[in-house]
């Protein structure tokens, strides 16, 4: 079947067309870009930007077209067998509220980072390939949000790891570039063979992937004496099946796993820091708004077919995530170190809000998300950026990215801290401020949870949520303080990292950042930025906007949403604690840093064990290495010294024997058996020619023979 004769049926309206169409996109840009990006005028730059802010305009109307409106789900026929009891196999598009916004951030986002990435990447060799990359990255990410079932979005969840790859890896000159991406790609890999495992396991049950199909046959199902009871039509025959609840369990842990590869959850999370050996513009882009969100994506996308068990391990993991990574960015000193700690600590929350049935905050905390941290990573491109200007003119060869040589920037670099301070307040969750309104939804909605479940240890999670407030606001004010305040540490004038004297910065490179601080303010989200509640965003992703069917979880959902609409009060209570444990780790990291010698600064080192264990990342790089890497290459160095010493050898000297062998057998051939042969003729032609010389036809000789004869048998009878 022709590409076009596919995708026909899916242009069944106007909004799925356009769809297509932002799907497309972004593959244009990078088939192009990739072959001919070089000969095109600017490498092509404006190319990709041009087909982003394409696919941005046609997101933004399917976004009015469809939000709290009505859902547009279009399907095909992919590919059948004939003759087997498997269901065609199809492919669609499904456009509801969820999709409609991943759309739009994805487009917005990378929208920016390609303009930010003009000036950061201009004098960068690797130009037109840096924005064809950008533009496979974009189209994987919107294929995994477009499509309505899971073994499409399993491809292009795989094209996500390869253009993160690709990204990750993009300097491949540089050795610690190359050793980050096959680190990502390796650990991604373990998620995905669990997300592969749960993938197959609902299928042999359910026969299709399409993701309307499996939510309606999971909400037709009914628990009967602890087995879950499902029954279908397939192919005009019924379908009677049973499955335990052990077996949803682990199939819904399974999906999950890809959620913790790729969205750097524990233990996997360890790939994320180094993914920023990356440009800078890649670890806001992919890092900080998009791909790390695809898996909490993925958790929404299936959440009915999690059951309670499930949830409370996706709630565990996000708990135990949120809090490793706040403690590992305490005392990290590289700029972009801190925020991709940072990132993981938030994806935790995330997926904590995932575990304990705050779907909708969860979603709301990935969209405020996406804005303030892809704000803090091109502002912290910034100052990379002009560090690296002003070490250049002054041939220093400092580490342009640890914050301990920095210092006094705001007095250079004003707009940039500006843009900083209000992404950071979104961060701590600070009131009229984005974050504030998401993380407390979270927070909630954990202790509503809790609550549900009979407390007790339950609470845990959402303490361990308030406790990250805590260090978040500590590790970020200390990131602050060390950037913009005190005095320049740098052996030179900071006005010299300035682009020119009366401008700080490239206005390309400006320009986004301004846009995404000003959207981290709470207002865009509710009227009523102290009020979560009132959002417009929360309630467009809740669950009764997203399915139409119940799912395996629905009761115990129900009872955490009514329990959390009667902890009213406690609402406007946890929102003042969450301020107060913001200002009070804000508070912590001034009175700890204020009154330092910026020598002592200069040279900051962990002294406490506890510190350099958080520093060190809680020797969690150091485990994989002994457990699973050193072991690995023990094995491998072992197979090649067997392959080398045993088989190598074997086959070496055995074809050395072989030839020897060959040389007697050929010896042996020559002189015996050949040499056999030679003596039978030569001695049957000696006795015919002893023959042919008795038979002469003389009497005399005939005479002489047998007197001869006579003779000798006399000489016998005589002396015998």
């Amino acid at each position: 079947m022709e590409l076009t004769q596919l995708l026909q049926p899916l242009a069944a309206s106007p909004q799925t067309t356009a769809a297509l169409v932002v799907l497309l996109l972004p593959l244009l840009g990078f088939l192009v870009l990739l072959p001919f990006g070089r000969l095109l005028p600017r490498h092509g730059d404006w190319l990709g930007i041009a087909l982003t802010a394409g696919a941005f305009i046609l997101s933004g109307w399917l976004f009015l077209e469809t939000w709290n409106v009505t859902t547009f789900h279009s399907r095909t026929t992919w590919f059948s067998m004939p003759g087997s009891s498997l269901t065609d196999f199809t492919l669609g598009i499904l456009l509801d509220n969820l999709t409609v916004l991943m759309l739009v951030i994805v487009t917005f986002i990378s929208l920016l980072v390609q303009l930010f990435s003009v000036r950061y990447m201009h004098a960068d060799k690797g130009y037109s390939r840096y924005f064809a990359f950008l533009g496979l990255f974009t189209f994987s990410m919107l294929g995994i949000v477009l499509v309505d079932n899971l073994l499409l979005l399993f491809m292009f969840w795989e094209l996500v790891g390869l253009s993160s790859y690709l990204l990750i890896g993009f300097w491949f000159h540089k050795p610690a570039a190359v050793a980050a991406n096959k680190k990502a790609f390796l650990f991604n890999r373990v998620g995905d063979i669990g997300l592969l495992l749960g993938l197959f396991a609902f299928y042999t049950y359910f026969r299709t992937f399409d993701l309307e199909t499996l939510r309606t046959l999971v909400g037709s199902g009914t628990w009967d004496g602890g087995s879950f009871i499902v029954t279908y039509t397939l192919k005009g025959q019924p379908w009677l099946i049973e499955i335990g609840p052990t077996f949803l369990t682990l199939a819904g842990l399974g999906l999950f796993m890809g959620c913790v590869g790729k969205s750097a959850q524990f233990p996997l999370q360890v790939w994320l820091p180094d993914a920023m050996q990356g440009p800078t513009p890649v670890s806001a882009l992919i890092h900080a708004a998009t791909m790390v969100a695809a898996g909490v994506y993925l958790v929404a996308r299936c959440y009915a077919f999690f059951t309670p068990d499930a949830l409370v391990v996706i709630a565990l993991v996000g708990a135990v995530t949120a809090l490793i990574g706040a403690l590992v960015a305490l005392t990290q000193n590289d700029i972009k170190a801190v925020l991709a700690f940072s990132t993981i600590s938030q994806l935790g929350y995330m997926v904590m809000g995932m575990g304990t049935g705050a779907h909708n905050a969860a979603l709301f905390h990935l969209a405020t998300h996406a804005f303030f941290k892809a704000a803090l990573f091109l502002n912290s491109g910034i100052v990379i950026h002009a560090m690296h200007r002003g070490l250049h003119h002054h041939h220093l060869h400092l580490n342009a990215q640890d914050i301990r040589n920095m210092g006094g920037l705001r007095k250079a670099l004003p707009v940039t801290f500006y843009t900083y301070l209000v992404a950071t307040a979104a961060l701590v969750g600070l009131p009229l401020f984005s974050g504030f309104l998401s993380k407390d939804a979270i927070l909630s909605g954990s202790w509503a949870w809790a609550q549900t479940l009979g407390g007790g240890a339950y609470f845990l999670v959402p303490v361990i949520g308030f406790t990250v407030v805590l260090l978040t606001a500590f590790y970020m004010a200390r990131h602050m303080w060390f950037i913009f305040f005190g005095e320049f540490r740098a052996p030179f004038s900071v006005q010299d990292l300035r682009l020119k004297t009366s401008q700080e910065v490239e206005r390309v490179m400006l320009w986004p950042v301004i846009v995404l601080a000003i959207l981290s303010l709470g207002i865009f989200f509710s009227l009523n930025p102290l009020s979560f509640g009132s959002s417009w965003l929360l309630q467009g992703v809740g669950l009764e906007n997203l399915t139409s069917t119940s799912i395996l979880s629905s009761r115990l959902l129900e009872a955490v949403h009514l329990q959390d609409e009667a902890n009213h009060t406690l609402h406007l209570v946890f929102g003042i604690l969450s301020t107060l444990l913001g200002a009070a780790g804000i508070s912590w990291a001034i009175l700890k840093y204020r009154n330092r010698p910026e020598a002592q600064l200069l040279h900051e080192e962990p002294q406490l064990a506890a510190a350099r264990l958080s520093q060190r990342h809680f020797y969690l790089n150091e485990f994989y290495d002994k457990a699973f890497v050193q072991p690995s290459l023990v094995l491998a160095r072992a197979l090649y010294r067997n392959d080398k010493r045993v088989i190598d050898y074997a086959l070496n000297n055995g074809s050395k024997a072989l030839v020897i062998i060959a040389k007697i057998m050929a010896w042996f051939d020559r002189w015996v058996v050949d040499g056999l042969v030679w003596l039978v003729g030569a001695l049957s032609k000696l006795a015919g020619r002893l023959g042919r010389g008795l038979q002469n036809g003389k009497v005399q000789s005939y005479y002489a023979y047998s007197l001869f004869g006579f003779i000798l048998l006399m000489l016998y009878i005589i002396l015998f």
